[in-house]
């Protein structure tokens, strides 16, 4: 049996404009509730024993906070480039929520903030990239690395300013979290580039034979890197 009945779009005037909103009835929900859905739509969730009445005083209540969320959220609708696809990403508000939550699919990053939050969706984004990067990153380098034979020593996911990547003499890798805007062809060119540092700790032409030998298209690859800056 489903907790939830079937939404129902509703709107209701206040002085002078009208806030659609979808009414939803839930069996287990304790107390009111409200987001700012990811297409932009005001959502209340009615607890069983509560009227419609008590949703409309509710969202009178929260006037202030729709006004300013609704704003927001219209305004919070970008593309960004995730593994060389466009992603859309929106932030949402959710009065009751404590800390930050993100979900995707379908190429759709949704951000669901809690009510007054300071982080912005450039920000919010930003640190979700920065754990994904972590684990995905990681994973990949040392999947590469084993399969081609490289020892590796610490790997670090940072924000470098200036690098995609870089190799240190003692064998540490750091990678540039935001190399996941990139499709996975040129992830991993950067990945191999910075293998081969181990072996060839400079850019000399017995460097670039190593890096050809692992990936024998990387002239197109860096071109195509370099058409962006970090």
């Amino acid at each position: 049996m489903k907790s939830t009945s079937q939404p129902l779009v509703r709107s209701i005037q206040l002085s002078e404009m009208t806030i659609p909103y979808v009414l939803k009835h839930s069996k287990k929900a304790r107390y009111l509730r409200m987001q700012i859905s990811n297409n932009g739509e005001l959502e209340v969730v009615l607890p069983r024993g509560f009227q419609v009445i008590d949703a409309e005083k509710f969202i009178y209540k929260k006037l202030d906070w729709i006004k300013k969320h609704l704003s927001q959220n219209r305004q919070s609708r970008n593309k960004i480039s995730l593994l060389g696809r466009d992603i859309k990403v929106t932030q949402n508000y959710d009065l009751f929520i404590k800390n930050h939550k993100v979900k995707f699919g379908n190429d759709h990053l949704i951000i669901i903030s809690p009510s007054g939050s300071k982080i912005s969706i450039e920000e919010a984004f930003e640190n979700w990239l920065r754990k994904l990067a972590k684990k995905s990153l990681v994973e990949r380098v040392h999947r590469i690395a084993n399969s081609l034979g490289f020892k590796i020593g610490r790997i670090s996911i940072r924000g470098q300013k200036t690098r995609w990547g870089s190799c240190s003499t003692a064998g540490n890798l750091s990678f540039n979290y935001n190399l996941l805007s990139f499709r996975k062809e040129v992830i991993d060119y950067v990945i191999i580039h910075e293998l081969c540092h181990l072996k060839e700790m400079n850019h000399s032409q017995k460097f670039w034979k190593l890096v050809e030998r692992f990936c024998p298209n990387y002239k197109y690859l860096r071109k195509e890197l370099k058409n962006y800056s970090v």
